[in-house]
Parts: structure tokens; sequence; C-alpha cells
């Protein structure tokens, strides 16, 4: 019996419900299909809410904003069914067998945390993207290399977790914005000696960002780094950001260093460059550590 979770906000994910329902039907299994609007107020909603006329599916949208963590912690109390399956709705699965994988998986294995992993498509009109440039050097890597460093790879994007390891786990509701949930569960999930297995069975990441978006969304993503480490929900020791950042402290140089942001974040998206965009997120953590802002 498996449970779709699938949070939204400002995307059509009508073409994914579709697509996923029509697999659950063939694999003849008990299911549901839940999406969440996250108080997007988007005008793509009135095709969201054709979702409700499938069996077994249904959208609503909330009244109130919660974020990327709670909005998934609210998905999974709503939800009905043994397996939980987490995914994005700016998302598409690469192969048609994809639900077959997923529940092919949990008959066989012994595992109770299941990531599928994540492509981009090779269009010509999105590669420069550093979104996607992003994506091909540190997300879109094979089942072999993710198991080698399972919890690095972990992704919320695509995932199917046993409810029960789930409701032991949860979202870190603290976060509220973009950035770094992913990071935080795959973490509680080590800490409680939950095994996470890899497979070959991956969605292609359709909600690209421009790359002012993305590099704003990655600023957001190191105020939360840098937050999680401020409240002791991860030690400067978790990361090779953070620990970073406390050699640039160690040797004084910190301060310096988060005054050039703005020159970084000015280099990486003119220059669509990765390297800019890393010198950028230590940078930040310096400015942050030096202005102490969240």
């Amino acid at each position: 019996m498996l449970s779709v979770l699938i949070p939204i906000y400002n995307y059509n994910a009508l073409p994914l419900v579709e697509l996923l329902q029509k697999q659950l039907i063939k694999e003849q299994i008990t299911f549901e299909i839940i999406c969440l609007d996250d108080a997007s107020n988007s005008s793509l909603n009135p095709i969201n809410d054709k979702i409700n006329l499938l069996e077994n599916c249904s959208f609503s949208v909330l009244n109130d904003n919660l974020g990327r963590s709670a909005i998934r912690n609210l998905l999974a109390k709503k939800a009905k069914y043994s397996w939980l399956l987490f995914l994005d709705g700016d998302v598409l699965p690469v192969n048609t067998n994809f639900i077959k994988t997923y529940i092919d998986e949990t008959k066989k294995s012994r595992f109770t945390v299941f990531c599928g992993g994540i492509k981009y498509e090779r269009n010509p009109k999105t590669k420069g993207l550093l979104h996607v440039k992003h994506g091909l050097k540190n997300e879109e890597k094979s089942a072999r290399l993710r198991n080698k460093k399972p919890y690095k790879y972990f992704f919320t994007s695509n995932f199917l977790i046993d409810k029960g390891i789930f409701k032991t786990i949860k979202f870190e509701e603290k976060l509220t914005k973009y950035g770094r949930e992913d990071f935080l569960f795959a973490l509680a999930l080590k800490n409680e000696n939950f095994k996470i297995h890899h497979i070959s069975n991956e969605i292609y990441h359709l909600g690209l960002e421009s790359d002012e978006s993305f590099v704003a969304k990655t600023k957001q993503a190191m105020k939360n780094l840098y937050f999680l480490n401020q409240e002791n929900l991860i030690s400067s020791n978790e990361t090779i950001l953070l620990k970073i950042l406390k050699l640039l402290q160690t040797l004084r140089i910190s301060n310096f260093i988060g005054k050039l942001n703005p020159y970084f974040e000015d280099k990486a998206i003119r220059r669509k460059s990765l390297f800019y965009l890393n010198c950028l997120k230590v940078s930040y953590l310096c400015h942050l550590k030096a202005n102490s802002e969240f």
C-alpha cells in the first residue's frame, strides 16, 4: 500500500500525477496520491484542480505558506498507507516502470529508505544554466556512486520511506525556506542508524531556475546552513563548507572573505561559473558570521 506525496509551489503537476496514477493502476496496488500547494496563489492551480477528478488522487491549496519541511510533514500526516513516496511537483519519472521499480524494491530488500536519483535533460536551451551545471556536477550520479556516500546524495525530490521510520525522523520545521532540509533529514537518518539504499529509478528535474534565481536560492541555503549550525542542529564538522568557515576564522581572514560575496555573486551569474558559485557559498557564510544575519 503506497501513499504518493507531492508538495507543489506554482507548478503544473497534473502531467506528473496522471503518469503516476496510470502506473499505480497497472501495478494493481492500493494507493493514494496527495498533492498540496503551499499557498502559492498560482494561476496554474485551476489546472491542478483537475487532479481531484482522478481516482484516488487529491489536490488542495494551503491557506498559509508552511515551507518545504512542514508541508512534507503535513503530507505524511495525511497519508493512509505504510509506504510514503515523496516527489517534488516539478519532476517526471525517467522510466515507464518507475512505480514498479520502487514496489519491487520493497518486496525484495531489507532497506526501509530508498532514493531513486535525479537526472537533468540534455536540452540545448537549458544546458548553460547554473542550475543545470550544478545539478549535473553534484546531483546526477549513478546509483553505484550514490551508494558509496548514501547520506550525501539523499535528495527529497525522489525518495521512498517506510511510514514508521518517517514518524521517527520527520523534517525539521524550523527550516521554512529553500535549502538544506534534505541534508538535515539525511543526517537524522544516519544518527538513528537507518540505512539509505540508492537505486536506478531517476526523475527528471524540470523546474529549472534562472541564474539570478538559483544564486539567490543558493544564498538562502547558506543562511539555512548557518542557522542550523548556530542552533546546534549540525556541527561544524558535518560539511566541508562549515569546515572551511572554521578554518578561515582560525586564520582571521573570514571577515575579509565575507566582504567579497557581491563580487563572487556577480562573477557566478555573468560567467555562469560553478567555481565562483562555490566561492560565493564560502564568502556568504563568512558574511553571515560577521554580521550575524539570519
